[in-house]
């Protein structure tokens, strides 16, 4: 995914136009929450693992991505990553956006591509808990046991670290492994709720590498943690003024950028779609189907998608985050089978 990155942008719009927007948001969603306060919270519940949204006027869009990203598959089943060569994390991303077109009724086989996963499970799974994080929705999604591939267990690394605090080495891999606890049916612990609640900025963002200085924080880990919030069963200001952040950042366009003033890029509109789409708020309901329509904007003809406009090359990474979004679902994705635990399987750490 193309979200690492740190630098601030310039902005172009101006700081107290984004800040009143935030405002007028995030006072609208306390308003509600106050007179109506248990059907939220069951609509909320139900979203982490909702049906896809409007999937089925996307379900053209979504096939053309899919048959452009199977294209790009190797030999050896793996999806090439920025070496030129298979790469492991490419490949999940790519296995998370192939299983997400599933939920739309598209038949896809992904036993070649989690072959190639076995065969690079134990490395990557120690890379980060991100990554053991990732590999591990991965296993869910394709049906498989998260706790043992080729005898290793990357969900031992996500649950140390959360018993610990902070999974990870910042408030993205902290998403992620949030995720990846719900996903696996795992218990999500009091410390990893509060770790992410102690890396907010003040502006209701979180920064990727957990920096709290202001304007550090970017739209790409802000989506991802709302979702593992939504996910994790959070339902309150935390998350409240993630999505007001997320809200206040669109472009005239109705896309996101990575940070408020940039251009807007494919994977930071997909990741905010996502995460309006696991709120289910019907105030979101304008901003989801613009950030829509700027995402399809940015779907070439071959199926794949442009990172940004001002660079329209079709783009694997792009088209990757791009066909969740497309159909409607949010991270995690729904659970195929029981996923318990397996005490022979080795210890990724």
């Amino acid at each position: 995914m193309q979200t690492a990155r740190t630098e601030s942008f310039d902005s172009d719009v101006p700081v107290d136009s984004i800040h009143r927007s935030q405002e007028r948001f995030f006072v609208a969603r306390q308003v509600r929450r106050l007179t109506a306060t248990g059907m939220v919270l069951v609509a909320l519940v139900l979203s982490a693992f909702a049906a896809p949204v409007s999937a089925q006027d996307n379900t053209q869009s979504v096939e053309a991505a899919v048959q452009w990203l199977l294209a790009q598959q190797a030999e050896d089943g793996g999806f090439i990553g920025f070496s030129g060569e298979s790469d492991p994390g490419a490949t999940v991303d790519a296995v998370l956006a192939l299983a997400s077109a599933q939920q739309v009724g598209i038949d896809i086989d992904l036993e070649t591509a989690m072959k190639y996963l076995e065969s690079q499970a134990l490395v990557y799974a120690q890379f980060s808990p991100g990554a053991a994080a990732k590999l591990s929705m991965a296993l869910v999604a394709a049906g498989m046991d998260p706790h043992n591939i080729d005898n290793v267990n990357p969900m031992s690394i996500v649950i140390v670290a959360a018993g610990l605090g902070m999974i990870g080495l910042g408030p993205y891999d902290h998403a992620l492994g949030l995720q990846a606890l719900v996903a696996t049916g795992e218990p999500v612990p009091d410390t990893a709720i509060q770790a992410a609640r102690d890396s907010q900025l003040e502006d209701g963002s979180w920064a990727f590498d957990g920096s709290t200085t202001a304007g550090a924080g970017d739209t790409n880990t802000t989506a991802q943690m709302v979702m593992g919030l939504i996910a994790a069963g959070v339902h309150d200001e935390m998350v409240d003024r993630g999505l007001a952040y997320l809200a206040g950042a669109t472009n005239d366009d109705g896309g996101y950028p990575y940070q408020p003033g940039a251009e807007s890029d494919a994977n930071s509109t997909a990741l905010v779609l996502q995460a309006f789409i696991a709120s289910g708020d019907p105030a979101l309901a304008d901003a989801l189907d613009e950030a829509l329509g700027a995402l399809l904007d940015m779907q070439n003809e071959s199926g794949a998608f442009a990172y940004m406009r001002s660079v329209p090359d079709d783009n694997q990474f792009a088209t990757a985050q791009a066909i969740p979004a497309v159909a409607g679902v949010a991270f995690p994705l729904p659970v195929k089978l029981a996923v318990l635990a397996t005490p022979e399987a080795t210890p990724a750490g």
